[in-house]
């Protein structure tokens, strides 16, 4: 891992996304298991434990689960070159984020 940043890579149907809820907070845990149609749903009564959790969001407003899937649209979009970009804005270069992510 990088330090500092964690990094999942999707694409493949090994990572299970299992949402909770306690005490008013929700959380979206992110657990490698072994690759499985993407979108696969796994019964409830799989069991797994929170700590095998790599990654854990936790929402305590739902307008926070509201701005990332907004954010996530915006990547989707991204990616099939549908994303609007802003009339006048420019990227001298492209983002490299494999640069980015192995930065020190």
């Amino acid at each position: 891992m990088i330090k500092g940043k964690a990094k999942m890579e999707f694409g493949t149907g090994d990572i299970r996304m299992t949402g909770a809820l306690s005490n008013n907070i929700g959380a979206l845990c992110c657990i490698t298991q072994p690759p499985h149609e993407i979108g696969e749903k796994v019964p409830v009564e799989d069991e797994w434990d929170p700590v095998q959790a790599e990654v854990i969001l936790t929402f305590s407003r739902t307008e926070s689960i509201d701005a990332l899937i907004a954010e996530l649209q915006d990547v989707k979009a991204m990616m099939n070159e549908t994303y609007p970009l802003e009339k006048g804005r420019i990227r001298e270069q492209n983002l490299d984020f494999d640069t980015f992510m192995h930065r020190p």
